[in-house]
């Protein structure tokens, strides 16, 4: 179950705030982002800018070793080819052979595929050209192919038709000389591990290497020396023994996969395991594959593990992969990758923060999968906002709020990556992690935890086990809340920088209590105006009082009623939007006033068809009055213009500017007056 945040007590400036407050002019941005720009010193001894340090070397190593396959690349496989277009990949079948002593692989890939296209008789997969093929057979025949570019094209033994299926196999071998298949040592015995995220799979199996298409599953056979044993996605079928001294493992993944997250990790591993209770009394296994000589060390640091698991199918929905496992398996490379069903781990990584963003990957990224890494921030934005829900849901709100403050980034660059083939900007750990993260912060803030939550199990539920994009990200969050998220997407995902607000305020006597007229400026130059609702907090000696206004324009007024004298007026008091906040040097107590301009009531309100909007203006004043319905689309401009001080009414007919009657439901109408600015909820009834 998702938390509540806490609910003190609550005022709404504008009813309409979190309705309309996508309702805005969309901003512009400035360009040239500059990735990895540095961000403020800190003490060093925080284990939160740590875990930072780990994060940013992590995302710096992708990108140098990615960038050098990108060099060997270039021009060739790391473009998709469009005659992959023309069919979909069911099933994988690697038959392979380790040997950590020769430091080679060898053996058979097959893939069985679905036709696309009207006809097919050629197909094209990604290898890389270090890799020497022996032989290609299609539906066991062999038949002529070329290998150059890293890309493999074979002939196929017919033409085949729309909706049939096909098999290819490849007999290949060597070395796979990339960055991301490791021969590594570990206490004197090899160590032999993958990682190919986003574009290595191509560097040691023939695949579609495109996260649009996943394998429905991927059967694995390894065979490797005694007594190397081998951990895999899925579960263990079983072992065979095909000759002295050495043991083929079977591993089977049941569940839809993509290319980057089929993995192995290989070393004479100490294993353990634990038990996940699943949401309908599932019993799951987590088990973990160690160095021997670590094992105490893991014990006792993967023992949060099961909670974790717990608390994010609380959150997120039940464990993607109940039917198999979780699990880790000890690496020697210098980081955490979320391998479906078994995240490697290097060494000496036990912190909880980053258990919980590999696992928070198993759910996004491993279920939901980015469709390109342009989108990359679905992954890595939502498993680093991960790390903090667990602290929130394991030591509190105040922590969710620490942790999400370790990886505020005010800087440059956009959270959406344009170029995917630059692997600096992919792997950049300020904005597709640590920028993305804030994204996920502020979405759930604006949506509310209701829709935030529904909104992640409707993204689950029409992506599950296959790939998505910020587009249909933004498609489901739009649904669920009826909210316009354009200009928020367009600001925080595709823009860059972020707003400057300049607080200012003033307070004056009135019946009742005190106008408190607030002033809120953005003052950034590097970025156009952003569109956001605000929390605001005013302290009395009588307790407090928040409001949420919509803040939309480079400088605009609120006017607040509170029963008591203001002492404190504090702007996103809870740090729920990635800004910088100044003074705007404004503030004091001024002689009593008369009554608020404002809206007082419809009569009659619900109404069928015609309604009368009240309000008064002790002063003279250009009125606006609009009417917006529950999903923050203007649909009647009632303006009267000029009005004298006094009581007015203007009518409503319930038709919109086109004189369309407009359907049964809730709508706002909004007020301006000068500075004041006020809302009044109708309902029309058909």
């Amino acid at each position: 179950m998702a938390p509540h945040r806490r609910q003190d007590r609550r005022f709404v400036v504008s009813a309409m705030a979190l309705v309309l407050w996508a309702c805005g002019v969309a901003p512009g941005f400035a360009a040239d982002p500059v990735p990895l720009a540095p961000v403020p010193q800190e003490p060093v001894w925080r284990p939160e800018y740590q875990i930072r340090q780990h994060r940013i070397l992590e995302a710096e190593t992708k990108a140098r070793g990615y960038a050098e396959l990108a060099a060997r690349e270039a021009g060739s496989g790391l473009a998709k080819s469009g005659a992959m277009d023309a069919y979909d990949v069911t099933f994988y079948d690697l038959d392979l052979e380790v040997n950590a002593v020769t430091e080679t692989i060898a053996g058979t890939g097959r893939m069985k595929a679905a036709v696309l296209a009207d006809s097919l008789a050629t197909v094209q997969l990604h290898l890389l050209d270090n890799l020497a093929v022996q032989e290609v057979r299609a539906a066991g025949l062999p038949v002529a192919y070329t290998h150059a570019g890293d890309v493999l094209e074979t002939d196929l033994d017919r033409t085949y038709f729309q909706g049939e299926f096909f098999t290819v196999e490849i007999d290949y071998g060597g070395d796979p000389a990339g960055d991301y298949f490791g021969w590594a040592v570990a206490r004197n015995m090899p160590l032999v591990w993958s990682l190919s995220e986003p574009y290595g799979a191509r560097e040691w199996w023939p695949c579609k290497d495109l996260n649009t298409d996943k394998a429905d599953s991927v059967d694995l056979h390894v065979t490797v020396q005694d007594p190397l044993i081998v951990a895999s996605n899925g579960l263990l079928a079983g072992t065979t023994v095909p000759s002295p001294g050495w043991t083929t493992y079977h591993w089977q993944e049941r569940y839809p996969i993509a290319t980057y997250l089929v993995s192995v990790a290989i070393h004479p591993y100490a294993v353990f395991s634990d038990t996940y209770l699943g949401l309908q009394g599932q019993v799951m296994p987590v088990t973990n594959y160690v160095t021997p000589d670590l094992l105490n060390t893991a014990v006792n640091g993967y023992a949060p593990t099961v909670d974790m698991i717990a608390a994010f199918a609380d959150a997120f929905g039940e464990y993607p992969f109940i039917a198999e496992k979780y699990g880790h398996a000890h690496f020697t490379w210098g980081g955490g990758m979320e391998h479906q069903t078994c995240s490697s781990m290097y060494t000496s990584l036990y912190q909880e923060s980053i258990i919980s963003h590999e696992l928070a990957h198993q759910w996004w990224g491993d279920m939901v999968t980015c469709a390109d890494f342009g989108h990359i921030w679905l992954n890595e934005g939502f498993a680093t906002w991960s790390e903090a829900y667990w602290r929130e849901v394991s030591e509190g709100v105040a922590a969710y709020h620490a942790d999400m403050e370790s990886t505020r980034y005010l800087g440059a660059g956009s959270v959406f990556v344009y170029d995917p083939a630059d692997f600096r900007v992919i792997f950049n750990y300020y904005t597709t992690y640590a920028k993305a993260s804030w994204v996920v912060h502020m979405l759930r803030h604006v949506l509310g935890d209701e829709d935030f939550f529904a909104a992640l199990a409707e993204y689950r539920q029409q992506f599950a086990f296959s790939s998505a994009t910020t587009e249909d990200f933004q498609g489901v969050c739009e649904g669920i809340s009826g909210l316009d998220l354009g200009p928020y997407f367009s600001q925080w995902v595709y823009g860059q920088y972020y707003p400057v607000y300049e607080l200012s305020h003033t307070s004056t006597p009135v019946v009742g209590g005190y106008r408190l007229d607030v002033r809120i400026a953005q003052t950034q130059t590097n970025a156009g105006v952003f569109t956001m609702p605000l929390d605001l907090r005013v302290g009395t000696a009588g307790g407090t009082f928040d409001f949420v206004v919509r803040n939309d324009q480079a400088v605009q007024w609120y006017s607040l009623e509170v029963p008591f004298e203001p002492q404190v007026v504090e702007l996103d008091p809870d740090d729920w939007v990635l800004c910088e906040k100044t003074a705007g040097g404004i503030s004091g107590v001024l002689p009593p006033a008369g009554p608020l301009a404002g809206l007082q009531r419809a009569v009659p309100n619900p109404f069928n068809p015609t309604t009368s909007i009240r309000f008064s203006l002790p002063a003279g004043a250009e009125v606006d009055l609009t009417v917006y319905d529950a999903a923050g689309r203007r649909v009647r401009d009632l303006d009267p213009g000029y009005l004298p001080p006094g009581e007015h009414a203007v009518r409503w007919d319930g038709r919109d500017t086109a004189g369309r009657a407009a359907a049964s439901g809730a709508y706002f109408v909004r007020m301006r007056a000068g500075a004041a600015v006020s809302t009044l909820p109708l309902t029309l009834v058909r």
